[in-house]
């Protein structure tokens, strides 16, 4: 059964949000034991709660001064490879919706390019007049593009034939 998703925001209520958080601590400890065990990779986590001086550390203190150590004799340039601040996290989540965006553009562009000839089909009606020099413009490019479309599979399926022909089977 899929589990509904989860709106990300402050949970205001005090007593759901602590339940929430050990819930979640939990299953983050249980998750950094697993990927720790399967993949045998070196982990750590250090959670430190709003209220609590005392911070919760896996495996324990000495596993976390390791991985800690083993990062810092790291070079700068790999301690830095993957790390993103808010600001980069931020631009490179607006850079994907923006491509989202493009993409969701030009499927509504072909669509609409789609409508205008499906309605000239059926009425025989082309209002040109209406649209913009940037409209004929992409018009005809949609148009040339599904005319290569056509004439690529009928060369193929004038090879196909060819073929049958060619091995003694009928058309």
């Amino acid at each position: 059964m899929a589990r509904n998703k989860v709106k990300l925001a402050y949970i205001t209520g005090d007593s759901k949000r602590r339940i929430t958080f050990r819930k979640r601590k939990n299953g983050i400890m249980k998750k950094i034991n697993e990927i720790s065990t399967l993949c045998g990779v070196e982990a750590c986590a250090i959670i430190s709660e709003q209220n609590n001086p005392r911070v919760e550390v896996w495996p324990s203190d000495s596993g976390v001064r390791s991985v800690i150590s083993r990062f810092r004799s790291l070079p700068g340039y790999e301690q830095c490879k993957k790390m993103v601040d808010q600001e980069v996290f931020l631009k490179q989540s607006i850079g994907k919706v923006y491509e989202q965006l493009k993409k969701q553009r030009e499927e509504t562009r072909k669509m609409e390019m789609t409508n205008i000839i499906d309605h000239y089909i059926q009425t025989i009606e082309f209002n040109g007049n209406s649209m913009s020099k940037s409209d004929l413009n992409d018009f005809s490019s949609f148009i040339d593009e599904n005319l290569k479309e056509v004439n690529l599979k009928m060369k193929e399926m004038t090879i196909k034939d060819q073929k049958e022909v060619g091995n003694g089977v009928g058309l």
